[in-house]
């Protein structure tokens, strides 16, 4: 049996999405006779590949290997006097392999491994590198493709429709949330903690804020851990983990593109879009730096009563700054920064059947949405074992306005009203973890971390042209101290059993006034979140495994609970049976299993009265379903499909009061599908990439309050596109929801309103897109 193991690990987690690029691309590579797993860390820094081994890396000395080559040979001298090969895997993914000599089947003929291994991939998000296709629990990658220009969706939104079990909101950029798995507890975005932990690369983004909405602009790839992720992410991970690994600073070579497009969408407005990328050494082979900048206004497509048109059209930029360092062999020092913030005229929701996209406005509802955020992380050799230190600290705020005429009179105001949502996060996130050396047998980590996050949320009336009074404020501050553990251990040459557990100390301070009243809770508690997997290998990519785990979420205030004041902790525990396999010579990837998971005292955001968001506990969930999905390649035909199939459900009502006819959990529907066919044709020196593909969205419903519970129905969108690659320059035009349909995709957008008037988020009409985008 063969085993994946860590080689140095943070510093491979750099995949470049540049595959064509990445193949020809010469490097200044400078290493030293070293350690031979601290050279291969020292080679993934100074060129950005990955690296995975099959078995233990000797503790031997590599050949030194200095001057401009490519990758691959690199790899070649470096591992020239060893029993060692490396064998490409993936565009820039490599694996090294024991040589086989002749005397070991002498007469035989003998298959280049190389030739038949299919592209993998190399993720990082449990803490340790391991290729994709051996991994024995529940994750799904999604890779933005180097044709993906400006023009092109790339957000969480273009990651849920490749991405099995993903589901969001669609309240509009920077305001939706996350659900995996069917762990959703409500369409608001209230004050309880998300189900989904967003990260991006070895930071915390969000706590009890939205997803903020980040452009996929070079990004290496989105890892989405299924299940709840207690032991390794802590408080929060219940329906599991959203990782952006963004591509970091390569030290050997100056690289970069840019490109803009321009879109039109049917009977809407038009948009733009541009962005850049560099990639420049600047101490030789020691210190690199990367930055990115985009921009793009969005055309919108909501129209009011009155005659205004295109009224929800949106401008959004951002950037990124990476600083590289290498101080010595095996060492990286990673510093990065990035921004972005949103702006949109008026909200995207409707007041009548989702095919009209008119709405009767008295006030626009504009929003604004910024997020910033610093991070550092170091890595490197400590003896055998491997050091990760890192911080990251984030800023969010959110800034929106509702129309909250229809509230008025519970608000204590007459005549049109308007209320004003002012919302900060700030999020500290801090870990420090060590990781065994590569071992065929045994390989453990363990670390200590400690998070503290701070909400501070206003909320202000505006009424007859009179000047703006307080009505609303909150403030919370929560922190988690932890030290965790995990390891996996070989039971024999086909069974291995791993574990996990995280012990955990959070405390929650939380003040929230209204109006005249006012309550403030401070607890304090202590738990553990464990897991536990056992995996069998058929052959080193045939593998079935079982896992459970489990996650927790601090409770909080909920003044309508006249016994405490406050809303309990939540937790949940899943098993998952599942298999991973790789077949026609690794050109047919599958994935699938059956999944059951018991949501205790679920944490539900609800609309008071006022229409104000608070907190509750809403009761007890079971969550059963199947999953499955499929990646084929073949003489320039790649297919790619998937569905969910499953039965989130309430069982039972935390006040004892009957359930509803519809026990549905909000938001998720029980059936997603998904399927895309493209294929790569070469056409005089030019690579043209014609595809198709559509997604089936089952029906849902949208909340467990009482008289807010919408049907959302189904729907299916196409969409259709052609790219045309030569040398680095990128043609591409796309047509995205191909049949122009008007599906309500989200039934809600005003919390003022939504009890007396029906909402309705009709899809985005057929948009168009053009674009243009070159690599050097």
């Amino acid at each position: 049996m063969r085993y994946v193991s860590t080689v140095a690990l943070a510093a491979s987690v750099a995949l470049c999405p540049q595959a064509a690029l990445a193949r020809d691309t010469v490097y200044q590579v400078n290493i030293g006779a070293i350690d031979l797993a601290d050279a291969l860390a020292t080679l993934s820094a100074q060129t950005g590949i990955s690296v995975a081994t099959d078995g233990p890396i000797p503790r031997e000395r590599s050949a030194a290997v200095q001057g401009r080559m490519s990758a691959r040979e690199a790899l070649d001298r470096m591992l020239r006097a060893s029993d060692l090969r490396a064998i490409r895997v993936g565009a820039t993914t490599y694996r090294i392999v024991r040589r086989k000599h002749p005397s070991s089947s002498a007469g035989q003929p003998k298959a280049d491994p190389e030739a038949e291994a299919g592209p993998d991939i190399v993720i990082t998000a449990r803490k340790q590198s391991e290729e994709l296709s051996k991994i024995a629990a529940p994750v799904a990658v999604y890779q933005p493709e180097e044709k993906d220009g400006p023009g092109v969706r790339k957000d969480s939104h273009s990651v849920a429709n490749d991405t099995d079990g993903l589901a969001l909101t669609n309240l509009g950029p920077g305001r939706d949330r996350l659900f995996i798995r069917g762990i959703a507890d409500s369409p608001f975005n209230g004050f309880s903690q998300s189900t989904v932990s967003v990260q991006i690369d070895d930071g915390r983004v969000t706590y009890d804020a939205p997803d903020p909405g980040l452009r996929l602009v070079d990004v290496a790839r989105v890892e989405v851990l299924k299940g709840p992720q207690g032991p390794l992410y802590g408080t929060g991970a219940l329906g599991g983990v959203y990782r952006i690994v963004t591509n970091r600073p390569v030290l050997g070579v100056t690289s970069g593109g840019g490109g803009f497009g321009f879109s039109a969408v049917s009977r809407g407005g038009l948009g733009g879009e541009g962005e850049a990328v560099l990639n420049l050494p600047l101490v030789n082979d020691l210190v690199a730096v990367r930055f990115l900048a985009y921009a793009a206004a969005d055309g919108g497509w909501i129209n009011d009563a009155d005659g205004s048109r295109n009224l929800n059209r949106s401008i959004t930029y951002g950037g990124r700054a990476m600083l590289r360092i290498a101080p010595a062999d095996g060492w990286t020092i990673d510093l990065s920064g990035l921004f972005q913030s949103i702006g949109v005229r008026d909200s995207q929701y409707v007041d009548r059947a989702a095919r009209d996209l008119t709405r009767d406005l008295s006030i626009l509802e504009p929003r604004a949405s910024r997020v910033r955020m610093a991070q550092a992380t170091v890595t490197g050799p400590v003896g055998s074992l491997q050091l990760t230190a890192a911080t990251s600290y984030t800023w969010q705020d959110q800034d929106d306005l509702f129309d909250a005429t229809a509230s008025a009179a519970a608000l204590g105001v007459t005549g049109p009203a308007s209320y004003r949502d002012y919302r900060v996060y700030h999020l500290l996130d801090q870990e420090v973890r060590l990781s065994s050396s590569s071992d065929a047998n045994l390989s453990w980590l363990v670390g200590a971390s400690y998070l503290a996050a701070v909400t501070r949320a206003t909320g202000d009336i505006s009424s007859g042209g009179q000047p703006a009074f307080p009505f609303f404020a909150l403030h919370r501050i929560v922190t988690e101290a932890a030290l965790f553990a995990d390891g996996s251990v070989d039971l024999s040459p086909q069974w291995r059993l791993a574990a996990g557990i995280r012990l955990f100390r959070s405390t929650t301070d939380d003040e929230r006034l209204e109006q005249i009243s006012q309550s403030a809770r401070s607890k304090s508690l202590i738990g553990v979140t464990p897991s536990a997997s056992l995996s069998y290998q058929f052959t080193p990519d045939r593998s079935v495994y079982v896992r459970v785990g489990t996650a927790f979420r601090p409770g909080g205030i909920d003044p309508t609970n006249p016994a405490t004041g406050r809303y309990d902790a939540d937790q949940l525990t899943s098993i998952d049976i599942g298999t991973r396999l790789r077949l026609d010579r690794g050109r047919l990837s599958l994935d699938g299993g059956f999944f059951a998971s018991n949501w205790q005292d679920i944490q539900s955001d609800y609309l008071e009265p006022t229409g104000l968001i608070a907190t509750r506990n809403a009761g007890k969930a079971t969550n059963v379903g199947v999953e499955a999905s499929a990646d084929w390649r073949r003489g320039g035909w790649r297919m790619k499909a998937g569905f969910t199939w499953q039965r989130p459900r309430l069982v039972s009502a935390t006040d004892g009061t009957d359930l509803p006819p519809d026990r549905r959990l909000p938001v998720v529907p029980d059936i997603t599908g998904r399927v895309r066919l493209s294929r790569d044709i070469a056409v005089g020196g030019w690579r043209i990439t014609p595809q198709i593909a559509a997604d089936l969205v089952g029906a849902s419903r949208l909340s467990f309050d009482a008289g807010l519970d919408r049907r959302v129905p189904d729907y299916v969108v196409a969409r259709a596109g052609i790219a045309a690659d030569r040398d680095g320059l990128v043609v591409r035009f796309d047509i995205d929801n191909l049949l122009d349909g008007r599906a309500d995709t989200f039934a809600f957008g005003n919390p003022f309103s939504v009890g007396v008037v029906r909402q309705y988020t009709p899809l985005r009409p057929r948009t168009y897109s053009l674009s243009v985008s070159r690599r050097f």
